[in-house]
């Protein structure tokens, strides 16, 4: 594949080289005058612009660590290109995330293979983030905000080009676990098609934490991304085909108790998109098929425990958008997504039968809305929505290694339980924009979002050690299934207040206080409690949970034009705080017509487990302490090029309020001092820096559980979390033709 690329790279040169030969023959076009209706501007979405998107992709493998300076989004690490982005304190499943129009499940049982792991940096053309109130036109099934990544609008040649040629090609190395990484993109169009290519590679090995420390273990990864775009242009429309793949043999999962051995994926889509008379009307269909092994890789030196799983995604949306009057305009769509599932551990000669974890599972949402969008005049603007998501999941009978009690028992159970879950939520959204004058703008906003859980919060069937295998929190401790669980239910209220100077060039400041009310929280209730510290838990809707936070941002252009170039100064902070309300229920039982009996089986609701009694209020996990960034930022355009440094200093506060139930580790707070320097001369781009500069020892608070580490002599009740990255050099190197 490797080879592959370079191949490609060089047909991308020839190619690129024509372009440049052809580029003397210019022709003045004559000016053409384009009409049409601008998107509603939602002042909490964050679009990253090219400048944003070009410094995380240089030296990018992980397509999440695009949103990270953003106020209010954190990560929650794990594997090298499978970070879970936090919005607000809401993660994974509860935050909705779209790549490229496309609904991606994960297939696996520790979440390793979230949606954006399946694309790569450098194919990313546009990314936002809306950490506020989502239209409903942006999707449901969700409770927090929303992630969008898509490619560039295709390009076409004008008439006069007849045809035109682009190509671009760039690499990377970061010091502190020798990744390297190469990317490449080539594409020809006429006036009315075009084809692109982009792929990319890159590998690490584990990385070293700060002050000359160990190897954290193991944390290699490798991974390959190919994928391919043809577009037709019609009179007043636009098709669009893509096709990508990704191989990726080894990511390694510091924080969980397996890693990633394989993860072969394709995936497709048709698009459609045309005006007519009355409005807009696009379409999407697209199909995701993954085959995902996890195991032990041979630095973690455990035993091996193969577990496999397939799924599928398959769906389709389509929109219309009615233009009803000058200022009025109406969405309505409809769409439909499917996720299966099949979830195995094979046997051996120890285990005499394949562990069925998940058994032809699949998952189906049906989804209706209707969402007015009004521009009243030059000040006020709304936007007022309804949907409706019908969600219907099943699964089949399972079995474990062998017919043992603790096995039988639980099987049993489970086969003898109705699978057939059908959950019918309502989102409604509510959206108030006012700008009083030409320097600031207010919004204020309303959701009632709903969420339905997912195949293994409802069918982990398991009460026997196996459990410690399903786990996406990177907590160390094992979780099993509820039948019985409901929707959660979201409230969430939002302002935002943003102000700048009248021409936009000098200052800028915006502050977005929020807080979300969950009713039927799905939260990991204690189950058993090892002598190790790790505890077995299970699903359970617990009556609510609060969070409230606040996300502030700004930026200083104090020396905007000087001799020496332009000097700014960029702040950010954010803060989230999360509270749950338990209820004191002890151990309630995952199956309604459980008997007592054995240590892993349920007795009455109340009672406590080896004196551990469920608390009435709960922290809620991984919510990100206190952060904050403030960045220097200088840039010089010259004749020679174009020059831009930047040294920025990340503050974390600490972490002393965590999730007890989830055993969360404690983290200290943390400064951390960022260098980088860039320069460009016409096509070509060269980017040099150095991440932790002081090489501070550090702990990521969404970091998780440091399992590798667990193998060693520690207290049960002070888990060790994962020591994060040391002092890194970088340097990257982009052309276009």
């Amino acid at each position: 594949m490797i080879l592959g690329l370079r191949a490609l790279g060089g047909l991308a040169f020839l190619a690129g080289s024509a372009g440049v030969l052809a580029a003397d023959d210019v022709v003045e076009l004559d000016e053409i005058t384009v009409s049409g209706r601008a998107e509603a501007e939602i002042l909490g979405a964050s679009t990253l612009d090219a400048a944003g998107l070009a410094s995380g992709q240089a030296t990018g493998n992980d397509t999440a660590g695009l949103f990270k300076d953003i106020p209010g989004v954190s990560l929650a690490t794990g594997g090298g290109v499978s970070s879970l982005p936090t919005v607000h304190g809401l993660a994974d499943d509860r935050v909705k995330v779209v790549v490229n129009g496309m609904n991606i499940s994960s297939a696996c049982s520790n979440h390793m293979n979230p949606a954006l792991s399946y694309v790569a940096p450098a194919a990313v053309g546009k990314a936002t983030v809306m950490a506020g109130i989502t239209p409903v036109s942006q999707g449901g099934d969700s409770v927090g905000g929303t992630i969008s990544v898509d490619p560039l609008a295709p390009e076409f040649a004008s008439a006069e080009q007849g045809t035109l040629t682009s190509s671009k090609f760039g690499s990377f190395y970061r010091s502190i676990n020798d990744n390297v990484g190469v990317n490449a993109s080539t594409a020809y169009a006429t006036p009315d098609a075009s084809l692109e290519y982009n792929g990319s590679w890159n590998r690490a090995r584990s990385y070293n934490t700060g002050d000359d420390g160990p190897q954290v273990v193991p944390s290699q990864f490798e991974t390959t991304n190919h994928s391919l775009r043809g577009a037709l242009k019609t009179t007043s429309g636009l098709w669009t085909a893509d096709l990508s793949g990704q191989h990726l043999p080894y990511q390694g999962f510091p924080n969980q108790r397996m890693d990633m051995v394989r993860n072969d994926a394709i995936l497709g889509g048709l698009n459609y998109e045309n005006d007519f008379a009355w409005g807009r009307l696009d379409g999407k269909f697209y199909y995701h098929q993954t085959w995902h092994t996890m195991d032990a890789l041979p630095n973690r030196k455990g035993a091996t425990m193969p577990m496999e799983s397939d799924g599928t995604d398959l769906g389709y949306r389509l929109r219309a958008h009615i233009d009803l009057a000058a200022r009025h305009t109406l969405h309505v769509g409809n769409e439909f997504f499917r996720q299966t599932l099949d979830d195995w551990w094979p046997g051996d000669d120890f285990y005499p039968q394949d562990f069925i974890s998940v058994n032809g599972g699949q998952r189906n949402r049906m989804g209706l809305f209707a969402e007015w969008e009004a521009d009243w005049d030059e000040r006020w603007t709304s936007i007022l929505g309804l949907r409706n998501d019908t969600v219907w999941m099943d699964t089949g009978s399972v079995h474990g290694y062998d017919n043992s009690f603790v096995n039988a028992f639980w099987a049993d159970q489970f086969n003898a339980a109705d699978h057939a879950k059908t959950n019918v939520n309502f989102d409604v959204t509510a959206l108030t924009s006012f700008a009083p004058d030409a320097t600031s703008r207010y919004e204020l906003g309303f959701a009632r979002k709903m969420r339905a859980p997912n195949l293994y919060e409802l069918y982990a069937w398991t009460g026997g050690s196996q459990k410690s295998m399903i786990n996406w929190f990177g907590d160390g401790n094992g979780y099993q299934g509820n039948l019985q669980l409901g929707s959660e239910t979201a409230y969430n209220f939002s302002f935002t207040g943003a102000w700048h100077d009248a021409e936009q060039k000098v200052w800028s400041a915006s502050v977005s206080p929020y807080y979300t009310h969950i009713a039927n929280y799905i939260w990991g209730q204690v189950d058993s409690i090892g002598r190790d510290g790790f505890r077995g838990m299970h699903f359970v809707n617990i009556p609510y949970a609060d969070l409230y936070g606040v996300d502030a941002s700004g930026r200083y252009n104090f020396l905007p034009e000087s001799p020496a170039g332009g000097f700014a100064l960029r702040l950010s902070l954010a803060y989230v705080r999360g509270v749950g309300k338990d209820g004191g229920r002890g151990r309630p039982c995952p199956y309604a017509n459980a008997t007592p009996g054995g240590k892993y089986l349920c007795e009455a609701e109340g009672w406590s487990l080896e004196g551990y009694q469920a608390p009435d209020k709960v922290n809620l996990y991984h919510m990100m302490p206190l952060h904050g960034t403030l960045a220097l930022e200088h840039t010089l355009d010259s004749e020679w090029g174009r020059f831009s440094n930047s040294l920025g200093v990340e503050l974390v506060d600490r972490k002393t309020t965590v999730a007890k139930t989830y055993n969360e580790p404690v983290t200290p707070g943390y400064v951390l001092l960022n260098l980088k320097a860039g320069y460009q001369y016409k096509q070509v781009k060269l980017e040099l820096g150095v991440d932790n500069l002081l090489d501070k020892a550090y702990f990521h608070p969404l970091g998780g559980v440091y399992i590798y580490a667990t193998r060693f002599p520690y207290s049960p009740n002070q888990l060790p979390a994962v020591p994060a990255m040391g002092r890194s050099v970088f340097v990257s190197v982009g052309v276009e033709f």
